[in-house]
């Protein structure tokens, strides 16, 4: 865990001391559509940016999972959000998922996984004269709507997750071509179910790169680094479960409507139990 906070504050301090050409604190890239887990962002890193205010945003996502292990299991989750911007620097999403596991010795559950409800405040803007990033904080609360019995949720009672984030845009100058990229990090910790059988805990540390592929900005490269560390657990012998993973997308975004597709492969904690998730994604903004 160390390890990691020391990256992301590496990361951040970079942000903060490196010299080179701020973009204005409003977003170059059209618009920053939402995560597939709902706030907005890349496909799973967070950014600062929040929806204008009452304005609403509807966003469809599937991820399948596939594990490494033969006798493992597919995951197959569908992620319906709605989104509203409740002030110029404040968004509130709602997101319900339906998850469909299926174990390859054949046991299927099928069913609504945890309701959840975030809330994102960007509490500083950039200051391109200083060459500071932009800062927010998101709180997540999770509902017991899922059935840990059976696979279908993780939280018993209750469950909270919070980051801070941090993103800006740069512009870099590459032989003489001026580079536009967005560059984006949150990390922060997952609780749920103190004092219960359930009881869990675990660090979230999320990197992120946007790069532009055409000259309207409209079709993007999203490229990311996350990790699920430091995993702890009512009962210590089965606090395993952390991961670093690579995640890369392409995202087709206009002034309504966005579209993400992407691909993660996870270097799991048991290494003969990697695991690939596709994702896809759709939002429309009204």
């Amino acid at each position: 865990m160390k390890r990691y906070m020391f990256l992301s504050g590496l990361f951040f301090a970079s942000l903060v001391f490196s010299q080179p050409s701020w973009a204005s604190s409003a977003t170059q890239f059209i618009r920053i559509p939402a995560t597939l887990f709902g706030p907005s962002g890349l496909m799973l890193t967070q950014s600062i940016d929040t929806l204008p205010q009452n304005a609403f945003e509807f966003s469809l996502g599937v991820s399948g999972e596939d594990s490494d292990q033969p006798n493992n299991y597919t995951e197959l989750t569908t992620y319906a959000t709605i989104g509203v911007g409740l002030s110029s620097s404040l968004e509130a999403t709602l997101q319900v998922p339906y998850v469909a596991d299926s174990n390859k010795i054949g046991s299927d559950e099928n069913d609504i996984g945890d309701v959840n409800l975030s809330i994102k405040w960007r509490f500083l803007d950039p200051n391109t004269n200083l060459t500071l990033p932009g800062f927010a904080v998101s709180i997540t609360g999770f509902f017991p709507t899922g059935d840990p019995q059976k696979g279908i949720g993780e939280v018993d009672s209750w469950g909270v997750k919070a980051l801070l984030i941090s993103s800006a845009e740069v512009e870099i100058t590459l032989f003489s071509y001026q580079l536009l990229m967005g560059v984006y990090a949150d990390g922060g910790v997952f609780f749920q179910d103190s004092g219960d059988p359930t009881e869990e805990q675990y660090g979230v540390v999320n990197l992120g790169f946007l790069l532009p592929l055409n000259e309207t900005r409209q079709l993007q490269l999203l490229l990311e680094g996350n990790a699920k560390v430091d995993r702890q657990t009512f009962v210590p012998a089965n606090a395993n479960g952390d991961y670093k993973a690579v995640t890369s997308s392409l995202r087709y975004v206009a002034k309504q409507i966005a579209l993400t597709a992407g691909w993660q492969h996870r270097f799991n904690e048991n290494p003969n139990d990697d695991s690939d998730l596709l994702m896809l994604q759709g939002s429309f903004i009204f």
